[in-house]
């Protein structure tokens, strides 16, 4: 069977990491200029990217490998690229002075609580989530 960890999957969590960077950068910055307007185009900016590179590489991916996983994968594989980008952002000292790292731990532990549901659901429809393959298809 085809391997989970795709080529798509870590193309996605490349732009993730790119994508949330620039975030980072962009709302730093903006909090620190006290720019409120400038805060909130950086967080409507990057839902929007990462909404896109989700769809383009989900459509890939299930041309790919065409599994129904509900997007379980790219769901961890962004909460990991952006809670450990964010975290690793205090670490290395690039925070506003008016941003505290608590907001980063309150936003991860809410997010983790919909990734266990997530996950939940996934574990769920697990079993019939193979869609339109061959039974000779399934191993190479």
């Amino acid at each position: 069977m085809k391997t989970l960890i795709t080529t798509n999957l870590i193309k996605f969590t490349l732009v993730t990491i790119l994508l949330t960077i620039l975030f980072r950068i962009g709302l730093s910055t903006s909090i620190k200029n006290e720019m409120m307007i400038a805060v909130i185009l950086s967080a409507i900016i990057y839902a929007i990217s990462m909404w896109i590179s989700g769809r383009y590489f989900g459509i890939k991916e299930f041309e790919y490998l065409p599994i129904y996983d509900i997007g379980f994968r790219f769901h961890l594989s962004t909460f990991i690229a952006h809670n450990l980008i964010s975290i690793l952002w205090f670490a290395f000292g690039f925070e506003s002075k008016y941003e505290n790292i608590n907001v980063i731990y309150i936003i991860a532990l809410i997010w983790s609580i919909f990734l266990i549901i997530h996950f939940v659901y996934y574990l769920s429809v697990r079993k019939s989530s193979i869609k339109n393959l061959d039974k000779e298809d399934l191993f190479e």
